[in-house]
């Protein structure tokens, strides 16, 4: 039975949940500040030009992902070039889904924010294509598969920073402890396999420093992190380990290399993929 006093005590209990949902989950993105522009350092110039990773899941290296900036005074171009062996999530499929090549393109203004972003998938039996450009408020995608294209938008709200699932995070020159920013993350495995959402919003936070050790030595890093990814970022903006958690795929992490290898690279860029 319902009475009067019941009444007095569900609603402080009630104000009390709506103010843990508040803070828990609804300030955070609020408070999210728009993605950091990518500045143009002398390390960028030099040293970070061109870097090599290895991707890796819970059995091992699964494939290597080559990534290359190309700059001028008016804009800013990142390449990354991804290679997937083989997803042990699928195994039962990995035919039809492995080997996987994806090429990314992203342009960046003289000001580093992102103007343009494409995303090409190619594995043995489908291809696709994502291509982005920003505008005032939003930015306009166009997806083609096959027959299949579509057109659709992302409010510039959600979406200042948009990347690849298996490379989210390139050089970030600008960070600071505190602060937080939105960004979306393309599962272009998601189109060629049917499995998990094509985009996933994060709300990222550089959460504070800490000391790692690698094969190629220690390094003093930022953490910046969410619910689905986590990246340790060294004091020039490059990304030393990051890891993402993607449906069906599982965990990822992908590990900077000390060599570029541009003989893979080449080797990989030519490797046909499509059946006669």
């Amino acid at each position: 039975m319902f009475t009067r006093t019941t009444g007095f005590l569900i609603i402080p209990a009630w104000l009390a949940a709506m103010s843990w949902l508040v803070v828990h989950d609804v300030w955070p993105t609020l408070a999210a500040l728009p993605a950091p522009p990518l500045a143009v350092t002398e390390w960028l110039k030099t040293d970070g030009l061109r870097s090599r990773y290895l991707i890796l899941d819970e059995f091992g290296p699964i494939g290597t992902v080559w990534s290359e900036y190309f700059i001028d005074e008016d804009a800013v171009r990142r390449e990354d070039l991804i290679w997937v062996d083989r997803l042990a999530a699928v195994e039962k499929m990995a035919a039809q889904f492995t080997p996987l090549r994806l090429n990314v393109s992203s342009t960046y203004t003289g000001e580093g924010e992102l103007d343009e972003l494409t995303i090409r998938a190619e594995n043995r039996v489908a291809e696709m294509r994502l291509h982005g450009e920003r505008f005032h408020a939003d930015f306009s995608f166009v997806f083609e598969s096959g027959p299949v294209e579509r057109a659709f938008k992302v409010p510039l709200t959600e979406g200042r920073m948009i990347s690849g699932a298996l490379h989210p995070f390139g050089a970030m020159t600008n960070l600071r402890v505190g602060q937080r920013f939105r960004m979306q993350v393309v599962n272009p495995l998601a189109s060629l396999t049917g499995f998990g959402s094509r985009f996933m919003p994060m709300v990222v936070e550089v959460t504070g420093e800490e000391r790692i050790t690698t094969p190629d030595g220690d390094w003093n890093c930022l953490i910046v992190e969410s619910q689905r990814a986590r990246a340790w970022i060294d004091a020039n903006g490059a990304v030393i380990i990051q890891e993402i958690d993607l449906p069906i795929l599982g965990k990822l992490r992908i590990v900077r290399q000390g060599s570029f290898d541009d003989e893979g690279r080449i080797r990989t860029r030519g490797t046909f993929l499509r059946r006669p």
